[in-house]
């Protein structure tokens, strides 16, 4: 919280002017034609409202006649999505009487009425069940992979970005790092190595190596070669050593980092991350 994604947001829409630097969306800036950008997004914002005495057709007219859409095109784009969302049968129904969930899928079916080419979602799954959540992940996966739609997605759920996102970017105040799930989530260059019976101690054996043992507890440990240490040639030398001290050896394989390691590491370190790369 506080980290400035809501702000960011503002600034893509053109609501809230940068105090420095630049933003563009779909080549367009966000300061010089902010009408035009406003056209090309769609947006679902963390503290979007409904009005509760309209029903669920109303309120889709009003918010598609801001885009100068008559009702007939906004029932004809809507029918799918309510369809989809399982509100098909629910548009003559007061938007007040549903439940949170059920309100944030009208919110997101009105931000897609004029069938935006980037979709800007501030926590559109925050405080919903598990099985709304699934509804909605799988119509933006739906969106990007079917209508190239650009969605981009402001969370403090990591398995919703995991799931969702191509590329990630984690900002505290500023961009801390920026890549794909691929790049962020590489091998760290640390080692799990598994035994198959409780060894002794055998930080001993690593003595003169190039190595830091991080851990050993009854059937496994870790170790992370230091920075200058070749590691094609350090690492079959670490086997080597631990074999000879007795341990017997199942597996060894690099540590993966995923999204919530990175997350902390960057978050609760930023000044070891410099801007906008990912560390090592």
């Amino acid at each position: 919280n506080g980290a400035g994604k809501t702000t960011t947001v503002r600034m893509l829409c053109g609501l809230l002017a940068p105090t420095a630097g630049q933003a563009h969306v779909e080549g367009v800036s966000v300061t010089a034609d902010p009408d035009r950008v406003r056209r090309a997004i769609g947006l679902v914002p963390g503290d979007a409202g409904n009005n509760d005495l309209l029903t669920v057709d109303d309120e889709l007219e009003f918010y598609g006649g801001l885009y100068g859409l008559s009702p007939a095109v906004v029932r004809e784009r809507s029918a799918p999505l309510l369809a989809r969302l399982d509100l098909g049968e629910r548009r003559e129904h007061r938007v007040g009487t549903f439940s949170k969930g059920m309100k944030r899928k009208v919110q997101l079916v009105r931000a897609l009425l004029h069938r935006p080419r980037v979709l800007l979602l501030d926590e559109p799954t925050s405080g919903l069940d598990p099985a709304i959540c699934e509804e909605v992940w799988d119509l933006l996966s739906e969106l990007t992979r079917e209508q190239g739609v650009t969605v981009i997605l402001c969370s403090h759920h990591l398995e919703e970005v995991e799931r969702l996102c191509e590329r990630v970017a984690i900002i505290r105040r500023r961009l801390l790092v920026e890549g794909s799930l691929a790049e962020l989530s590489r091998p760290a260059p640390r080692y799990r190595v598994e035994l198959a019976e409780e060894a002794g101690e055998l930080s001993g054996a690593l003595e003169g190596l190039p190595v830091s043992l991080l851990g050993q507890q009854e059937r496994e440990l870790s170790f992370e070669p230091e920075p200058q240490a070749e590691v094609a040639e350090v690492v079959p030398e670490v086997v080597a050593r631990l074999v000879s001290a007795g341990a017997r050896i199942l597996s060894l394989e690099p540590e993966s980092r995923d999204l919530r390691t990175l997350y902390r590491e960057v978050v609760r370190a930023p000044e070891r991350a410099p801007e906008g790369q990912v560390p090592g």
